[in-house]
């Protein structure tokens, strides 16, 4: 037993220990400033930062993962709403996120209105974080997929519902055409690496966007 004198710092130690030690810290509210571990990098800290200056941007942390072959990433986030939907996204680097983010924002909503006098309204993806070979080819050298620094994209839907399809329009010629070309090129400003239907068989239906190598645009 102690006097009530000698008690408060003991009782003022055990409150921050069940608050703060022991358990799990909970995660960050999506689009709020989340907590950095001192493990950090310069670079990711940076970039939560920035998201976190975006207006309208909502997002979740995610903590570092690691496969057995080589996949992972330490600076994965989930956009959760960056101001147009995008479907499909799963987890991605946070330099991904914000150059995708970008991308979507100010190049295609403005390659919608130039070709198509008309908003975009959501983009459909193929997906993003995925632990593949480049390709899904046996031997080949792990994707970027595999770190979380790439997205396929795969359509764009305007206001009235006409989805643009990179499968059925990249050479159907016309407005279809050139807004893909148009969002293609813009890629190429914003990623490492941008591979559509003119760069080789297996990217048909879909641009692949990549921060991780480069620079290349075909």
């Amino acid at each position: 037993m102690c006097g009530w004198r000698k008690c408060i710092p003991v009782l003022g130690a055990v409150f921050l220990v069940g608050c703060f030690g022991g358990g799990a810290r909970p995660s960050a509210e999506p689009g709020t400033k989340a907590p950095q571990s001192p493990n950090m990098s310069a670079d990711a800290a940076q970039c939560y930062a920035r998201l976190d200056r975006v207006p309208g941007l909502s997002y979740r942390k995610l903590a570092p993962r690691r496969t057995r072959e080589g996949c992972g990433f330490d600076d994965g986030v989930e956009l959760l709403d960056i101001g147009v939907p995008v479907r499909g996204l799963t987890a991605m680097s946070c330099p991904t996120a914000s150059a995708l983010r970008d991308w979507v924002i100010e190049d295609v909503q403005r390659a919608a209105r130039e070709h198509f006098g008309r908003r975009l309204i959501r983009v459909d993806s193929y997906g993003t974080y995925s632990c593949r070979s480049v390709n899904s080819r046996p031997g080949a050298k792990l994707s970027q997929h595999a770190y979380g620094n790439a997205v396929d994209i795969a359509a764009f839907v305007l206001e009235g519902d006409e989805r643009v399809t990179v499968e059925r329009g990249w050479r159907a010629g016309g407005d279809r055409s050139a807004f893909l070309k148009d969002v293609h090129r813009s890629a190429c400003r914003r990623f490492g690496t941008v591979i559509g239907p003119d760069g080789d068989r297996f990217h048909q239906d879909h641009l692949h966007m990549d921060i991780g190598s480069g620079p290349y645009c075909r």
